[in-house]
């Protein structure tokens, strides 16, 4: 009788050890279910954030500031893509703040306008001063950029004689004053020149679209403009002040989207110690203000995003 009993007891403790695991396994396979619904644990799992805004609609290939750290790049491999592109904001402004180079200040009333650089709000009350006294013809014409009620007469534009004028001046006054009547050649004749002719036709279409002057172009012009200017900052060895040009002018126009990934890195790279920028990067040592000027318009486009600016004409 005892022995029976015994053996009894033994099975029930054996069945309640075989048991447990099973009681115990469909509330394991539960928890982990939740959390494979919800892989990012959020009280929200259906809601989705709209990516931040830029200026450009549908940006692909734009840098971020969160890109990975400039190569090559003088600067300590420890310091954050985002510290380098502050860091070299910073000094281009201090480098530039200061230039009496007239044609350079209408380009700093417009990044003043933009963005809002102090240092820049007083730049044509200078070009001002420095058109009274050491006056050029050319410089009252684009003297429009900064001041929208520049005063000019007829006799003002026989000095349009170079071919970047003539492709340049008529799109800032197209508001004011007829266009050539063989303009739309001129802008397509430039677009297929290349090189700065390329480039100051991207700039005319921009003061045109602010002017609210329609010309009648090609249906492709526009698109086919914008990827041959973007063509030059595509493996941009020497980074030369043309391909500078060519970004700072697609950012100008709201295609920085169109900018080639690597081109900021390089830029930034290459700036020089006082925080200018040489007309080519095989000749560090020759600074110039163009170059500078347009490589920090690139720098402030990806600095400060958003979906609209101010525009370039004031």
């Amino acid at each position: 009788m005892k022995k029976t009993f015994a053996i009894a007891f033994c099975l029930i403790i054996l069945c309640s050890i075989l048991a447990i695991p099973l009681l115990l396994k469909p509330q394991s396979t539960a928890s982990l279910e939740g959390v494979q619904a919800n892989p990012k644990n959020t009280p929200y799992p259906d809601l989705k954030i709209a990516p931040e805004e830029t200026p450009q609609s549908t940006p692909q290939n734009k840098p971020q500031e969160t890109q990975t750290t400039p190569t090559p790049s003088p600067k300590p491999t420890s310091q954050t893509a985002v510290d380098k592109l502050e860091i070299a904001i910073n000094n281009a402004i201090s480098c530039i703040a200061q230039t009496e180079e007239p044609n350079a200040l209408l380009f700093l009333n417009v990044i003043y306008r933009r963005f809002g650089i102090t240092e820049f709000n007083d730049s044509l009350q200078r070009f001002d001063k420095i058109l009274s006294s050491s006056f050029h013809p050319i410089l009252k014409l684009y003297r429009r950029i900064a001041d929208h009620d520049n005063t000019v007469d007829e006799t003002d534009f026989t000095v349009v004689t170079s071919d970047i004028d003539k492709v340049i001046v008529p799109a800032l006054y197209s508001d004011r004053r007829s266009l050539p009547d063989d303009y739309p050649l001129v802008l397509i004749n430039a677009k297929n020149s290349g090189s700065y002719l390329m480039t100051h036709a991207l700039l005319a279409t921009i003061w045109l679209q602010e002017n609210n002057c329609n010309v009648s172009l090609p249906d492709n012009f526009m698109e086919t403009l914008y990827h041959d200017v973007a063509a030059l900052t595509e493996n941009s060895f020497p980074i030369t002040d043309l391909s500078i040009e060519a970004a700072a002018l697609l950012y100008q126009a709201g295609q920085g989207d169109l900018v080639y990934p690597d081109f900021l890195e390089n830029v930034i790279a290459i700036q020089n110690p006082d925080g200018s920028w040489p007309k080519s990067s095989d000749t560090p040592d020759n600074s110039w203000w163009h170059t500078t000027v347009l490589a920090l318009n690139i720098l402030l486009h990806v600095k400060y995003p958003a979906p609209a600016y101010p525009p370039m004409l004031a």
